[in-house]
């Protein structure tokens, strides 16, 4: 995969984090410090072993120190825990699982849908949740996600258990999107995606190894044509093994041979033929009959309604 810090411009690089003051859109590390403060308050969220990291919602203009103070009473943080675990729950409602297939499925029209969901995480546009990638501070070793209905608010007193927290500093336009977001304003700030600060290439690169990590690549997205035909399959090979689940191999082995609506449509095209003898009942001949017909662009037009 290639190297997430290169493709990080979300985040400050580490030589300009501001480490006198906290600022709206911080990264803090879950110190032993840290989950003392937010134990006080909500003691899961100290524990937990997914929240490993916070992000600063609070505005920058609240959080400045005049005479030792700042002027908000509160400091707001959200939970950040691993991306896979928001994107899982999403993919869940583009998969389709199929009783007796360990491979996920998922119907051939909510694919683009599913992609189009996990580019837009990559980008930050999707409401409720901030991408954190690997890489944007030295504590961050996945994909990270700041949830920020998940909150708490830490009194002031505990400003310098957060300063002494703070891994990472999210860039300006950033900042102001994590503001935008979490108090869901109609004037959404508009951030620069990962494309145009990065080569084409190594951003096709990117999203290719993202959407494999994240588990879109594993899902096999099938027609309804395929996904009756499997489950078909499926019912034969477990009735002959007597299991009630094929085993990975044996489900990647089915779909690897699964027919098109076009193949089916040819084999059944070619035996009617020959049943009636209006065919020859030959290999060749039904090979080259079924080559013409899925050849021809009329056919093609045909075979995808």
């Amino acid at each position: 995969m290639a190297d997430a810090a290169s493709f990080d411009f979300i985040f400050e690089p580490k030589e300009r984090i501001d480490r006198e003051q906290l600022l709206q859109g911080d990264l803090l590390h879950r110190t032993p410090a840290l989950a003392e403060a937010i134990g006080k308050a909500h003691s899961y969220y100290a524990t937990a072993a997914d929240y490993s990291h916070f992000l600063v919602l609070t505005q920058s203009c609240d959080l400045v120190r005049r005479k030792g103070r700042c002027k908000s009473r509160y400091i707001t943080i959200c939970a950040v825990r691993p991306l896979s675990l928001a994107v899982a729950r999403e993919l869940e409602r583009y998969t389709n699982p199929l009783d007796g297939c360990p491979v996920p499925l998922g119907n051939v029209e909510n694919n683009v849908l599913a992609r189009q969901y996990l580019e837009r995480v990559l980008n930050n546009t999707v409401d409720g949740i901030f991408f954190i990638p690997r890489g944007a501070a030295a504590t961050v070793d996945e994909h990270l996600c700041a949830f920020l209905a998940l909150s708490v608010a830490l009194r002031v007193d505990h400003y310098d258990t957060c300063l002494s927290a703070k891994v990472g500093q999210a860039k300006e336009i950033f900042a102001a999107k994590v503001g935008s977001l979490a108090s869901n304003l109609y004037a959404r700030i508009a951030t620069p995606d990962l494309h145009e600060r990065n080569d084409r290439k190594a951003v096709d690169a990117y999203t290719k190894a993202f959407l494999e990590e994240l588990g879109y690549a594993s899902v096999v997205w099938l027609t309804p044509f395929q996904r009756t035909f499997l489950e078909g399959q499926i019912a034969v090979a477990l009735q002959a093994s007597g299991q009630d689940q094929l085993t990975p191999e044996e489900a990647v082995n089915l779909l690897k041979n699964l027919p098109s609506e076009a193949d089916a449509i040819a084999d059944r095209v070619v035996k009617v033929l020959t049943d009636r003898q209006l065919l020859e009942d030959d290999p060749q001949v039904h090979k080259k009959a079924r080559n013409f017909l899925k050849n021809d662009r009329e056919y093609q037009k045909l075979a995808k309604r």
